[in-house]
């Protein structure tokens, strides 16, 4: 199945767990990966504004992002990324159109 709904989270970590918060990211990014309606993640870090986050994920539909929300894995996450995390916002975002390079990349 295609993705359907790309996630956009705004992240901002309290200052001296940067690198706490990317380990963290990363380990769980491999349970998030192995959810069949997750097709794939970002984690991206702002230019210049330290401990400032986006993570981009795409999902099926809504109901699968939010089954994924709701499971153990993703709350015990999410109890983790609270200690350190100072704010951050939410969207849901629908896709409208991809559009692919004219020349591929080179690898």
């Amino acid at each position: 199945m295609r993705p359907g709904l790309r996630v956009l989270l705004r992240i901002r970590v309290a200052e001296g767990q940067e690198e706490r918060f990317e380990e963290l990211w990363r380990a769980h990014a491999e349970t998030v990966r192995s959810f069949t309606d997750n097709h794939g993640q970002q984690l991206l870090r702002t230019r210049g504004e330290r401990g400032s986050y986006t993570v981009l994920t795409d999902w099926t539909d809504e109901p699968s992002f939010r089954a994924f929300e709701r499971s153990p894995e993703q709350q015990a996450y999410l109890r983790e990324l609270w200690a350190i995390r100072s704010g951050g916002e939410m969207q849901l975002l629908d896709l409208v159109h991809t559009l692919s390079p004219a020349t591929p990349a080179e690898a």
